[in-house]
């Protein structure tokens, strides 16, 4: 049976009923989609069906219905809820694909939050992610690029997004579409009973090399330190700012989420599983079952290692400064002003500068 909180208005429905899309052409985005991949919304854009308007609009209108609904799961109050709220994406080369993904976020996240930012990574892409960011953050300034000058893989790209996050509540999530948003609400209302709120991809949509090297490593984890996670490497999870400030982050590969997650249970935090959805890749590369990234990730199994012995965190202790991950300082003056209109530049030696995205005046 198809779990509950999963269910959502199917964008298709509301595009006929809405938008005057008819049965066959939408017949035919489905069979594409079939063939392709890819999202039905992206697709009736692309087929002229749907204008970006019009898209904006029918996105509303499933947040909307997923707000109302997932409301009445809420302990305390409705959506959107009024606590300060970070997205960090870590990105490289999905030039192709981010321009969607903010544009359904933008479209979506008002209805859950009154108050939130975007923080998107760029890991030194070769493509023009950067560029497609710069785009929509000179329109808003919810979204804040950090950008790599070089790729440092994808546990420096997390790293990065969860320092420069300055929400009390901080989510991560991969730019690549295969996520949806419609999904967050579940965790929010999770996130008002535990500590840390994972997600785990109810149906995932990637080959059988790659789900079949997924469940060997974290069979390697759970075999090292005991860590139970049904979907360790699911990039779609909640943290409160305590224990983001708790984290070290040494991983710079794909070890970066065995180090939190055993971070977080070491550390004595309360977490717990909800479902999300998961959709095929159809536009740009996976880089995941590259043959380097895995090397990577053993080689920094000592990382995980080192926790074993880590003791139940203090919470009630006087708040230490964050351990340093490569990044920019969030609360200084240089990521204020890119946060607004700058690209915060890490040039991977502990040194950051910012470049003009734009002819906008950010002096004082």
């Amino acid at each position: 049976m198809w779990p509950l909180e999963l269910e959502v208005p199917r964008l298709g429905e509301l595009a006929r009923q809405f938008a005057g899309v008819s049965a066959g052409n939408l017949r035919q985005v489905l069979e594409l989609q079939q063939k392709q991949g890819g999202r039905v919304g992206a697709l009736m854009l692309r087929a002229g069906l749907l204008s970006e308007e019009q898209l904006t609009d029918l996105l509303r209108r499933q947040a909307r219905w997923v707000a109302n609904t997932r409301s009445n799961d809420l302990k305390h109050g409705d959506f959107p809820l009024s606590v300060p709220f970070s997205i960090c994406m870590p990105c490289y080369n999905e030039a192709q694909v981010l321009g969607e993904v903010l544009t359904g976020a933008l479209a979506v996240l008002p209805e859950f939050l009154d108050e939130f930012e975007i923080v998107i990574v760029d890991d030194g892409s070769q493509d023009q992610t950067s560029s497609v960011v710069q785009s929509f953050a000179e329109k808003d300034d919810r979204i804040r690029l950090v950008r790599h000058e070089v790729n440092r893989g994808y546990g420096a790209s997390v790293a990065t997004g969860l320092r420069a996050a300055r929400g009390d509540l901080v989510f991560f999530t991969d730019g690549d579409g295969q996520f949806n948003l419609l999904d967050l609400p579940q965790l929010l209302v999770e996130a008002q009973s535990h500590d840390v709120v994972v997600g785990y991809r109810y149906d995932r949509a990637d080959h059988a090399m790659r789900r079949f090297n997924a469940f060997g490593w974290k069979m390697i984890i759970r075999t090292l330190m005991g860590l139970k996670i049904r979907d360790l490497d699911c990039a779609f999870k909640v943290f409160p700012r305590r224990v983001i400030d708790k984290l070290r982050l040494d991983s710079e590969g794909a070890c970066i989420s065995a180090e939190i997650m055993c971070q977080c249970a070491r550390g004595g935090v309360t977490m717990t599983e909800v479902p999300v959805n998961h959709y095929p890749r159809s536009l740009g590369k996976a880089t995941g079952a590259n043959l380097k990234v895995i090397t990577k990730a053993f080689r920094e199994l000592p990382v995980v290692w080192k926790y074993r012995k880590l003791q139940p965190w203090v919470w009630n202790e006087a708040p230490a400064d964050p351990p340093q991950a490569p990044t920019a300082d969030p609360l200084s003056d240089t990521a204020t002003h890119a946060a607004l209109s700058d690209t915060l530049v890490d040039n991977g030696d502990g040194q950051q500068n910012t470049s003009p995205t734009s002819s906008v005046n950010t002096s004082s």
